[in-house]
């Protein structure tokens, strides 16, 4: 750190004195923009976009609205709040959300102000389908209403249909069942003679039965859209949605062996067009169908196959950042060097100054940064104690049987006339109980329940509870949730066996659906998050080694 401070300062004020002789040479490559006009801009940005050269048609796209100004024509001023909206269209597809934020906020300005509905539309609906990607649903289906309000005529159907798609899903997650239905009945009402929309309503109405806790027809639905794409000859994508659904459902109503059929079809067109997230999805779910028909075998293969897949996917999906990292770069950079060029005569007038006014504010800057750089390692220093004593009392916690033997001796439980058990039937539960958590790794199972313990120690779940509550003072969620923290506490200092793992991994290997629901009661548990943890744990092998 200490050698690299100087030399990014150093290049700091050499970029801003060089700024000057360089802007000329890269400027070049994009002087042949500025001769086109709007119309050419705004074909030659379509024709790109068309043949999926992201790129190139983000780079005409913004040569286009460099160009707005209150004076150009109306329909100029159209293509140039189009372009605002397709390039947040072509970020959002490449998962830039922010991006795709700023060129829809841009885009809105323009349209507002010019009163260009259906692009003002167009505009909520990627907002909308932000926020959606997001879960944030609720904001998700106030964008999609701005939009329906403004097309909700004949004339905008096609667009009206999307939004109504759009809600009848974003109600159905926000757990909004019946305003689903609402929008699902306008959806039918709005008919437009295409497969896409046969296809949706058909999907809608199964979404929207399903949350209604019509299975039954919910299935029906969903038949139907399969025959569907069987019949008009739809891509897999479509099969591969309907599918899915399907398998869902059946694993919900417990019967296994149809969710199966239809993950083993999902199995075969992942491999073959290569989509690891659908694989991964898949084998999770086929982990689970086995499972749930009691083939134990064959649902801790597929989970360890998910396992894999899932830190393959992280793999993957970090690759992906850093290409859409270079991607972004490649578009800001044409899109800052077509904004320079309007710019150039006024930059190089008020070069000199800026560049004296950049060197003394990066001075500043730099002398701040230090300070900073100080204050920090202080209060890193200062953290990195606390959590290292965190980490030493967390090994007394892991020894610590939660209280097991002190309270499981108990001579007797307090009297209590509306207690189910004796002291003697107490004892003996209590006892069983501890057998089952300290002896075996069955609370380890995703689906482990206060009836799975029940019958394991022989008794039913109201015995089970009670002796719960009086022996360890605690209801049965915490009591599970102690004994899977302390595994996942052991698993993530085991460095020779779990070294490799995610905390993903680690999180469902103990139990746990939710990483995040991991994260939370393993951070209030122990004071710190597992992956500082598992930093801290290999560190103090290292160190003994």
């Amino acid at each position: 750190m200490k050698k690299v401070l100087p030399i990014l300062f150093l290049f700091l004020i050499i970029s801003v004195v060089g700024k000057a002789q360089a802007s000329s040479g890269k400027m070049d490559v994009y002087k042949s923009l500025t001769g086109k006009n709007i119309d050419d801009l705004y074909s030659l940005g379509m024709k790109y976009e068309k043949t999926g050269e992201k790129a190139k048609a983000l780079t005409f796209y913004n040569a286009l609205v460099s160009k707005y100004s209150d004076d150009l024509a109306k329909e100029e001023k159209k293509k140039c709040a189009e372009a605002f909206s397709r390039s947040g269209d072509i970020y959002y597809r490449s998962r830039q959300y922010s991006s795709a934020m700023n060129q829809y906020l841009s885009g809105l300005r323009v349209s507002e102000l010019n009163s260009f509905g259906f692009i003002t539309a167009q505009i909520y609906i990627g907002i909308g389908n932000i926020y959606s990607s997001h879960d944030d649903y609720e904001m998700g289906i106030h964008y999609y209403k701005q939009a329906l309000l403004l097309v909700d005529n004949p004339k905008g159907k096609s667009i009206k249909n999307k939004v109504l798609n759009n809600l009848v899903g974003a109600s159905c997650f926000a757990g909004r069942a019946s305003d689903g239905e609402k929008y699902l009945r306008m959806l039918l009402n709005s008919r437009e003679n295409t497969t896409d929309y046969e296809f949706n309503l058909l999907m809608c109405n199964g979404l929207v039965a399903s949350y209604k806790g019509n299975m039954l027809l919910s299935i029906q639905f969903y038949n139907k859209a399969l025959r569907y794409v069987e019949k008009e000859k739809l891509s897999e994508a479509y099969y591969e949605s309907v599918s899915s659904c399907l398998a869902q459902i059946y694993l919900e109503i417990n019967q296994p062996d149809s969710a199966i059929s239809y993950l083993r079809k999902n199995e075969e067109i992942a491999k073959r067009i290569h989509q690891i997230d659908l694989l991964e999805e898949t084998m999770r779910s086929l982990s689970e169908a086995y499972e749930k028909k009691g083939n134990h075998t064959e649902a801790m293969a597929y989970k360890m196959r998910y396992v894999d897949l899932s830190d393959s996917l992280y793999n993957n999906t970090e690759f992906n950042a850093i290409k859409n990292a270079m991607f972004q770069y490649e578009a800001s950079k044409s899109e800052n060097a077509i904004l320079s060029l309007t710019q150039e005569k006024k930059d190089r007038d008020k070069l000199i100054t800026m560049q004296r006014g950049w060197i003394v504010t990066l001075v500043v800057a730099f002398i701040v940064f230090v300070i900073m750089l100080v204050v920090l390692y202080r209060q890193k220093k200062q953290l990195f104690l606390a959590y290292h004593e965190l980490f030493n009392r967390s090994q007394q916690y892991i020894t610590d049987r939660n209280g097991v033997e002190e309270n499981s001796s108990k001579e007797s439980a307090p009297s209590d006339t509306g207690k189910m058990l004796s002291e003697e039937q107490h004892n003996a539960i209590l006892s069983n109980i501890v057998r089952v958590m300290e002896s075996t790794d069955d609370f380890c199972q995703s689906d482990f329940s206060i009836d799975t313990l029940a019958s394991l120690v022989g008794t039913n779940s109201r015995y089970v509870s009670e002796a719960i509550n009086e022996g360890f003072d605690k209801n049965f969620r915490t009591f599970l949730n102690e004994y899977r923290i302390k595994e996942a506490m052991r698993r993530l200092a085991d460095i020779e066996h779990y070294g490799g793992y995610t905390i993903k991994a680690i999180s469902e290997s103990v139990g746990y659906k939710s990483q995040a629901n991991f994260i939370s009661v393993f951070t209030k548990v122990t004071g710190m998050k597992p992956s500082i943890y598992q930093k801290i744990s290999k560190e103090k092998r290292n160190s003994s080694l």
